[in-house]
């Protein structure tokens, strides 16, 4: 296993405002800001989730299914509108995807709302299971104690919610990726040794002297400097996105996405699923996306 020989030692630059957001803090969420200028600009946006305070949850949200028992999964669908639920607080996104081939074989990778696609990995929504695990990624379970899990089988409970990246980073307090390797927005979650501290993660990219993007291996020292025992490479790209709960309620996007409309208007990607962080349920209950009959 690799160790990080190499940290930079980031510092809070700034946060979500108490006049324009919730107090998220007596929730048990904490948002900072960090700007970085070596080895080159980034903006990395951390919301640290407590669940030890028996606050808030993590609840998986899935985008309706276009075709029943047919081979798509989820239709992309605006992740705004996925975290539409007034209990929502925060989101970010979660698994990679991709389409289907037509008969030449060709897949669509234009990514526009109402797409189906093939969700990648474990997709696990209110105890619903819509797409299974696989060993090519790797599994984040949080079981119906409200534990947080980066390994094939939770110590105790059931599985209620479930995600999927592309790999482990941080094992055990061990980056477990080698340095180099190219630079991307990235997103990534990361937990303590037991499960009840959560770190959300999204690293803007693509954007030159602004945020230019982290290699595996810097994320993995950005997740081990945090207090991550264990941490997951998610999908990052123009999926990277993460939102926080304004006083209106409404939900915001504070990273800046890497997809733009004729190459300068940042463009929302549409999503099959996001993780959110949303004040605790009396009642559980699946939080799918289902159709709707009226706008």
């Amino acid at each position: 296993m690799l160790t990080c020989s190499v940290c930079v030692l980031f510092v809070f630059t700034g946060s979500a405002s108490p006049e324009d957001r919730y107090d998220l803090k007596t929730l048990g969420l904490d948002y900072g800001l960090q700007e970085l200028k070596d080895p080159r600009p980034n903006r990395v946006h951390i919301l640290r989730v407590d669940l030890g305070r028996g606050k808030v949850q993590p609840a998986v949200v899935i985008a309706s299914d276009p075709d029943g028992g047919g081979p798509a999964e989820a239709a992309l669908t605006d992740p705004l509108r996925l975290a539409r639920d007034r209990s929502v607080l925060a989101f970010v996104n979660t698994n990679p995807w991709d389409s289907f081939p037509d008969i030449a074989g060709k897949r669509d990778r234009s990514w526009f709302g109402g797409q189906p696609v093939d969700i990648h990995g474990l997709a696990v929504s209110g105890g619903e299971m819509r797409s299974h695990a696989h060993p090519s990624y790797a599994s984040v379970r949080v079981n119906d104690r409200g534990r947080v899990f980066m390994r094939d089988s939770p110590a105790d409970g059931s599985v209620v919610e479930g995600m999927a990246g592309f790999e482990q980073i941080v094992r055990e307090r061990n980056i477990v990726v080698r340095p180099g390797g190219a630079l991307h927005p990235r997103t990534a979650i990361g937990v303590d040794q037991d499960g009840i501290v959560m770190w959300l993660v999204v690293v803007d990219g693509r954007q030159k002297q602004y945020s230019e993007g982290m290699s595996l291996h810097e994320l993995g020292c950005l997740m081990l400097d945090l207090g991550c025992w264990n941490a997951t490479n998610m999908d990052g790209g123009g999926s990277s996105i993460m939102g926080l709960a304004e006083v209106s309620e409404a939900i915001r996007v504070v990273n800046s996405p890497s997809d733009r409309v004729l190459g300068l208007l940042p463009n929302i990607r549409p999503l099959p699923m996001i993780l959110t962080i949303r004040k605790k349920l009396d009642s559980k209950r699946s939080p799918v996306m289902e159709e709707e009959t009226t706008e």
